[in-house]
């Protein structure tokens, strides 16, 4: 309790919830409608290496029993992952997002223009890189936009002859904002403050 005193947690003691071989600290969230789950935890082990006979040498040559901590950083990997999708209805922030921009072209004749693009992006943001989807389907730009905006992605670029031939992108953002058009490192720019947000 001294160590969560000094972390300046908040906590409360739940008492007979603790594990019969050592003090145990668990992380509890609470979900988009209220439930409560345990997710991560460490936990104090004075019996396992007792058990296994496990021993160590310490500085001045003596032979010691160590102590073992069992730690699960966030519990069940696909229950964090389940309350995290839920906490935001699909729609993560961008520095989470497993795509984070789409790019689409409107005809066939801007589709090198977007794999250029969609190039530019991966090898960018503090040379780490975008997590980029590029739609060069043969269909209607209204169909491909309407198709990427239910897919909850946090930005969508469109290619047009306009667009390619002034070297820009016209940009959306999730929830159908139109941001206007612009050059692809001024694109670059808005996505990395984004992500460096962590909004």
């Amino acid at each position: 309790m001294d160590s969560l005193r000094a972390s300046g947690c908040e906590f409360v003691i739940s008492e007979g919830d603790g594990a019969f071989y050592g003090p145990k600290i668990e992380y509890t969230l609470k979900d988009a409608i209220g439930r409560e789950w345990q997710c991560g935890t460490i936990q104090v082990d004075f019996n396992l290496s007792e058990r296994l006979d496990a021993e160590y040498v310490a500085e001045d040559g003596s032979r010691q029993r160590p102590v073992i901590l069992h730690r699960a950083i966030v519990g069940s990997m696909e229950r964090f992952i389940g309350i995290l999708v839920e906490q935001h209805a699909g729609a993560l922030p961008t520095w989470l997002a497993p795509i984070q921009v789409s790019v689409l072209n409107i005809t066939d004749a801007q589709s090198d223009y977007c794999r250029e693009i969609a190039g530019k992006l991966q090898k960018s943001v503090s040379n780490q890189g975008l997590r980029v989807d590029l739609d060069l389907r043969n269909e209607k730009i209204t169909y491909k936009i309407r198709e990427h905006s239910l897919q909850k992605l946090p930005y969508i670029l469109v290619a047009g002859d306009k667009e390619k031939a002034a070297g820009t992108v016209a940009v959306r953002a999730r929830g159908n904002k139109d941001l206007g058009v612009m050059s692809v490192d001024a694109f670059i720019e808005l996505i990395a403050s984004d992500i460096a947000s962590k909004a």
